[in-house]
Parts: structure tokens; C-alpha cells; sequence
């Protein structure tokens, strides 16, 4: 059994359940081993979002559409439902409730069953009638806050991609470029790397205006010389998520920026050093927000979140958090210095709470210039 799906049981009964049904992409992905496709958003080929279906006792099933029949998964039994169709009607909706309720009866599901309500379909709901339905949440997110070994080799190599476009971006940079063509050299290095289209997500963004607001999509502003940019990367490999930030100054860097930068970076080196098992949160993130402080910089981001399956996994770096690092976390530290008239730099880099200490899965280098 794979161990993710034995998190999983355990977090099943820890609520308490008899049952587990998850319908998020990233839910499935670490039940089951099914990676849905979410570049385009839903698919207008689904009924709803795939379902994975997983009993205390290690029953497993899994619910796709046709399209995805052949897709990677540990579940014993997947069934496929007739989603794209060209030649003959079909109604998508009904199939994929027709055969939701089949799985739900071939496996015998009923008594407790635990959901995860924020990505639970209304079609779904009349078929769990007579069931006591609980939250899968809060005993789910815990269990998958510690990495087993396979995750955090995804999660490398996750990174390790994110690292590829970091690169591409300070070596692509240039102005006369617009944000757009910079991000398409990034995006293709990224790619390669992996071999495949990959999902991304993040922020590129130049100029003292946008970098100061911090969070952004790439557009057809042309880059000048002494712009800053913020290029925030998360693509999605083999279903794990890598993150990554970096900031710099097309040219040599102004004496403001340098110091907006040195900030960023003390604060990360703080993090660096301290991170380390038995850390509160809440501390971290005080201590990272009091670094940026004394350099007289504002503070208008979180510090960072865990990841995996998903781009921002519980839990976040955040000062109302009283949760402490454990071994195997695997988190985002993301300090940001902001200057409304200079611009904002934001540095990250993913790191693995290790026995004494923490590991960087990141290997890019932070530079303030490119030339």
C-alpha cells in the first residue's frame, strides 16, 4: 500500500468516518495517485470532478471520464464514464451520476462518510442520503503536512524545475522584451526540464508600480533598463507543485533596490538558520517580519505555506498560525521588502525541515543584477 494512501486511512478514522469520498484535484492526486488535468480548468468533457472513493479497510475506487481511462492511479478499481462522445448524444452529467452511484454501491459505501466540503459537487450530495456525512479536512491536511520519501523526491524535482526557470528568467531578461516573450523563454525552460506541458502558476512583473503591488500575470509591457521584476514561478510535475521567487534590476541595481534586496535576502538567510523541528509558526513568521522591519521596509505578504499536491498546502507562515515545524515539512519561505517608489522584492526558496535543521530543495542562485 502505497504510504500516502495509508495517511490517508488514517486520517479517514481520525474523523472519525467509515469512509472517505475526495473530489479536489489535489485530494485524489495524494489518495489515489490520479493527476487531473487542470491547465484549462474544468473540463467540458467531466460530469464533475473525478472521484476517489477510500474505505478503513483499504477498499479503494476511483472515477474518471473516458478521456482519462488510461491515467496513472494506485485505486483497485477505476471506472471510466462516458464524458467526450461525437457520435451519438450523451448526457455527461447523467453518466457521471449514474456511475458515481454505481461505485458508490459496488463498494458498499455507507455509515460515516467523510467529504471535503469546500470541493464537494451538489450532484454528489443526494447520493450520500442516510450516510452520517463529517468533514475529511482538518484530520486530512495534518496528514499530509509531513512528506513521505516519495513525495519529497517529487517535490525535489518539483523544484528543481521551478530552478531551471529561474535561471532562464536572469538569463533571458533584457530590455526591449516584453514581460510576455520573457515568460515564454522561462516557461520553456521549465518545460524542457520536464519533458511535457506543465501547469503554472505564480507572478512575472516589471516596473516600480507593479513590482510594489507585489502579485501579477505577464503582459506586453516592454522591459527597460533599471525596471525591477519579481518572478514568482509554480509549475506542477508529476502532480507536485514546485515554487519558487526571484528579483533583480535589468542593469546594475539602484542603491534603493540593493537595499530592498538585502532585506529580502536577510530575512531568507534568517529563515535559512532557524528554520528547524519544534519552531512555531508564529514565531517564524514574527521573527521574518521584524528582519524586513528593521530595514524600514513595509510587510504586505504571508511568509510562506507548505506544498505538495497542492500549490498552497496548511500549514501557511502566518502570524495567527500556533502550529510548529516538524520533520519533513516541506515549506515556501517567501520574505518581501516593499517600496512604493523604488519597487518590491520578493526572494523564495522551498525548504525541507530536516532533524536538526532544514534542507534547500531550491538551487538557484538569488542575484539583484542582470546584465
Amino acid at each position: 500500500m502505497d504510504e500516502r494512501l495509508a495517511k490517508t486511512i488514517a486520517a479517514i478514522k481520525e474523523s472519525g468516518a467509515d469512509w472517505g469520498v475526495l473530489t479536489s484535484p489535489d485530494g485524489v492526486a495524494y489518495a489515489l495517485g490520479h493527476i487531473s488535468s487542470i491547465e484549462a480548468g474544468p473540463s467540458p468533457f467531466a460530469g464533475g470532478p473525478s472521484l476517489g472513493i477510500v474505505g478503513v479497510n483499504g477498499e479503494t475506487g476511483l472515477l474518471v471520464t473516458n478521456l482519462e481511462a488510461g491515467t496513472g492511479s494506485w485505486a483497485d478499481a477505476v471506472v471510466p464514464y462516458t464524458g467526450f462522445s461525437f457520435k451519438e448524444p450523451t448526457d455527461i452529467l447523467a453518466n457521471y451520476i449514474g456511475e458515481a452511484r454505481a461505485l458508490l454501491q459496488r463498494l458498499k459505501v455507507g455509515g460515516r462518510i467523510a467529504v471535503e466540503p469546500h470541493a464537494l459537487p451538489a450532484s454528489l450530495v443526494p447520493l450520500l442520503e442516510g450516510s452520517t456525512i463529517v468533514s475529511l479536512e482538518s484530520a486530512f491536511r495534518r496528514q499530509r503536512a509531513i512528506k513521505t520519501g516519495v513525495e519529497i523526491g517529487l517535490l525535489r524535482e518539483a523544484a528543481l524545475t521551478a530552478s531551471a526557470g529561474q535561471r532562464a528568467f536572469h538569463s533571458a531578461a533584457r530590455a526591449g522584451l516584453s514581460e510576455l516573450e520573457l515568460f515564454a523563454a522561462i516557461r520553456l525552460a521549465m518545460e524542457t526540464r520536464a519533458g511535457e506541458r506543465l501547469p503554472v502558476t505564480g507572478d512575472l512583473i516589471s516596473g516600480p508600480e507593479r513590482t510594489a503591488q507585489f502579485m501579477g500575470w505577464p503582459g506586453n509591457r516592454i522591459l527597460e533598463t533599471g525596471d525591477p521584476l519579481i518572478c514568482d514561478l509554480a509549475p506542477r510535475v508529476a502532480g507536485y507543485w514546485g515554487d519558487s521567487c526571484a528579483s533583480a534590476m535589468i542593469g546594475a541595481p539602484s542603491i534603493g533596490f540593493q537595499k530592498l534586496f538585502r532585506a529580502a535576502r536577510a530575512a531568507l538567510d534568517l529563515a535559512i538558520e532557524t528554520v528547524r523541528p519544534g519552531l512555531a509558526i508564529d514565531t517564524l513568521d514574527r521573527s521574518l517580519q521584524a528582519a524586513i522591519t528593521r530595514h524600514g521596509y513595509s510587510y504586505a505578504h504571508h511568509s510562506g505555506h507548505s506544498i505538495g499536491t497542492g500549490v498552497h498546502e496548511w500549514p501557511r507562515l502566518v502570524s495567527y498560525e500556533r502550529e510548529t515545524l516538524k520533520e519533513d515539512m516541506v515549506i515556501m519561505v517567501e520574505p518581501t521588502a516593499l517600496d512604493p517608489d523604488i519597487g518590491g522584492v520578493r526572494l523564495e526558496y522551498m525548504l525541507r525541515v530536516t532533524a536538526t535543521g532544514c534542507e534547500v530543495l531550491t538551487d538557484f542562485e538569488h542575484r539583484a543584477e542582470i546584465f
